[in-house]
């Protein structure tokens, strides 16, 4: 399946108790697709060069030697591809990252829940030993 980047930019996802903060997805998302964009266009871009020089070479064989021509071509084409895969797997890299984050930040707030409550528990217990006949 090709992804465009309104594919990318108006994914949604479902709400789902204890999921992702939607507003980081959200944001993530519009970043791939801004990036994935900029990428279209720069491959839009590279193969409108791509047309000039092919018919530049047509309308001048006897000035220019078609197989470097084609040779530059194929270079552009493999720069602009390496460049693609090069932020498809940055933006991967970042993905995991958030990932494991949001892990980080759960396991963290589930160790400061339990503190909170220890320490209530203690409160309370302190309390109720503090009254001579017990809580009323």
């Amino acid at each position: 399946m090709r992804l465009t980047y309104l594919d990318i930019l108006e994914q949604c996802f479902h709400d789902k108790f204890r999921g992702y903060n939607k507003q980081e997805v959200d944001t993530f998302l519009r970043l791939i697709a801004d990036d994935f964009k900029s990428m279209v266009e720069e491959i839009k871009d590279k193969d409108y060069e791509i047309k000039n020089l092919h018919s530049t070479m047509k309308s001048r064989p006897e000035e220019i030697d078609t197989s470097i021509a084609t040779e530059k071509a194929k270079k552009i084409v493999n720069a602009a591809k390496n460049q693609v895969e090069e932020l498809r797997k940055e933006s991967i890299k970042e993905l995991e990252q958030l990932i494991q984050d949001i892990e980080e930040l759960k396991k963290q707030k589930s160790i400061l829940m339990k503190n909170i409550k220890s320490t209530a528990t203690e409160h309370l217990n302190k309390i109720k030993a503090g009254l001579p006949n017990g809580p009323t």
